[in-house]
C-alpha cells in the first residue's frame, strides 16, 4: 500500500471527516471564528512552523536524493511569507511569541516530526506530510461562503503550494507503507485534528 491507496482508506478518511467537521474550520467557512482564537491559532502555528521548518532542514541536510532537496528547498519559499502577513494582519508581534506559550498538542506534534526527521529522510517527510496535505484538501473542500477568512483557503489551494503537495506525492508514490509508516502518517493526521480542536478551545 502506497501513500495515495493509504490516504483512501475507511480510517484515514474518518479523521480528515472529522477534521473537516470541528467548529474552528466550520467557523472558518462562514466567518464567524472569533478573532481571539484565529489569533491563538496563529500563535500556534508560528510555533509549530519553527521546528517543522527544522524537521525540513534535518531532512534536506541528510538526504542524498536531489528531488527530495529540492521539496524542502521549496517548502520554506512561500508559506513562511503569508505566515508573516498574517502575523501583521492581525497585529501579532512576533518577537512576543515564544515556546513557553505552546500548546499540549503542538508541543507533542513537534516532537513527532523532529524525532522521524532524524530517523530518516522519508520517515521524516511521512511525519510532515499530513499537514501540508490536510490543509490543501481542507481548502479545497470546504464551503467558504465568507470573505472574513477568504484569504486562507485561497492560500492552502493555491498552485505554489499545491504544487509541494503533488511533489510530496510523487516522492512517496512508490515507497510502500508498512505499519510503522502508516501510523506515523496517521497519528500527524490525529495530531492535526486536536490542534484544531485545541485552538478552537483556547487551550
Amino acid at each position: 500500500m502506497n501513500i495515495q491507496e493509504y490516504i483512501e482508506t475507511d480510517e484515514i478518511q474518518s479523521i480528515i471527516k472529522s477534521i473537516m467537521d470541528t467548529e474552528f474550520i466550520k467557523e472558518m467557512e462562514t466567518g464567524e471564528l472569533s478573532d481571539e482564537k484565529f489569533k491563538h491559532y496563529l500563535i500556534q502555528d508560528d510555533i509549530y512552523l519553527k521546528y517543522y521548518k527544522k524537521a525540513g532542514n534535518t531532512i534536506k541536510t541528510n538526504a542524498k536524493n536531489e528531488y527530495i532537496k529540492s521539496l524542502f528547498e521549496m517548502i520554506g519559499s512561500e508559506e513562511p511569507i503569508f505566515h508573516r502577513d498574517m502575523l501583521e494582519m492581525y497585529k501579532i508581534k512576533k518577537d512576543d511569541i515564544n515556546d513557553d506559550m505552546m500548546n499540549y498538542t503542538t508541543y507533542s506534534y513537534v516532537n513527532h516530526l523532529i524525532r522521524w526527521a532524524r530517523e530518516s529522510e522519508y520517515m521524516g517527510m511521512i511525519s510532515m506530510f499530513p499537514c501540508q496535505w490536510s490543509y490543501e484538501y481542507i481548502a479545497k473542500n470546504s464551503d467558504a461562503d465568507d470573505d472574513k477568512f477568504k484569504f486562507w483557503f485561497d492560500f492552502y489551494k493555491s498552485k505554489g503550494y499545491t504544487d509541494i503537495t503533488e511533489k510530496y506525492f510523487n516522492i512517496l508514490k512508490n515507497k510502500e507503507l508498512y505499519f510503522e509508516e502508516r501510523n506515523t502518517f496517521k497519528f500527524g493526521l490525529l495530531y492535526e485534528l486536536n490542534y484544531w480542536i485545541f485552538c478552537y478551545n483556547l487551550l
